[in-house]
């Protein structure tokens, strides 16, 4: 599983005609998420994460390799303070799970079990189309006021 493949499969799950959804990768700044995106006329933006999940159900899903790194929690802070809409993506290869920008500071920590207790959506890695426009439904409305 890499990065490229998850943002191909949210891609293709949550696009509709009109929507525009790009990979970023921007070697100007630091801690930029992946993907810039417009959905229904709401922008935001999503991380993407690709690990294996770990055998014990406890054990931090970001143990060495993948980690958000300082700027990027530093980024969705900025973000967060801005009044913008961010989010992370993680697909793993057990699951599809998606992260609140306000959990970035303590992602690195949490195992699956945790991550799956404060996401605002996920699904089985065989996710059906109904998930898919239920995670497009939670992109788009999360934040809203």
């Amino acid at each position: 599983m890499s990065e490229v493949t998850a943002y191909q499969a949210l891609r293709k799950g949550i696009r509709q005609p009109r929507d525009r959804i790009e990979r970023m990768e921007n070697i100007v700044g630091t801690g930029w998420p992946d993907s810039n995106c417009c959905l229904s006329g709401v922008e935001l933006w999503i991380e993407i994460k690709a690990p294996t999940e770990p055998k014990r159900r406890n054990t931090p899903l970001f143990g060495s390799n993948h980690r958000l790194s300082q700027a990027q929690k530093n980024w969705f802070l900025m973000q967060r303070k801005a009044g913008g809409k961010a989010f992370i993506y993680i697909e793993t290869d057990k699951h599809r799970i998606l992260m609140p920008a306000e959990f970035a500071d303590g992602l690195n920590e949490m195992s699956v079990a945790k991550l799956l207790e404060h996401c605002c959506w996920f699904a089985p890695r065989k996710t059906q189309s109904i998930q898919w426009s239920l995670l497009r439904n939670v992109l788009v409305t999360h934040y809203a006021k």
